[in-house]
């Protein structure tokens, strides 16, 4: 009887330590830095290579698509600021949907090459304007 007590004890802290980890992994995966693209350039330094997510406006003419590389470049500015700093943005795979529209948000997630100069996003999101928003001119 003894020796089953310990197989379960021994069990049971098994998986609580493997449930720990999985939390702590996930949240380290999960958790990084969400700034605009002037806040980026400002913490560049202490940020080394780590993953970010830059919220930014695409700055209008600058998408171009290489179909057969499959490879997406454009130029992210913030948003209602014309005097930020413009980041260029590399991503390799199919382009999102609304990304030529005029003054299109998007957060673009991955890190910052130093070498190259340019940010290299491995996930886009565009955001949508909401239809909810009140349009200029109503009370």
């Amino acid at each position: 009887m003894k020796g089953r007590q310990i197989t379960i004890v021994f069990s049971v802290l098994l998986i609580i330590t493997a449930f720990i980890y999985l939390v702590l992994l996930g949240m380290r995966e999960g958790s990084m830095y969400y700034l605009e693209v002037s806040e980026l350039f400002e913490k560049l330094d202490e940020m080394g290579h780590g993953k970010v997510r830059v919220n930014g406006e695409i700055v209008p003419g600058s998408v171009n698509y290489e179909i057969k590389a499959l490879t997406l470049n454009f130029i992210l500015k913030d948003k209602d600021n014309e005097d930020s700093p413009r980041l260029d943005v590399i991503y390799k795979g199919p382009p999102p949907d609304m990304l030529e529209q005029e003054g299109v948000t998007l957060v673009a997630e991955g890190s910052y090459n130093m070498e190259k100069g340019i940010f290299e996003a491995k996930k886009l999101l565009v955001k949508c304007p909401s239809k909810y928003e009140k349009k200029e001119g109503e009370a």
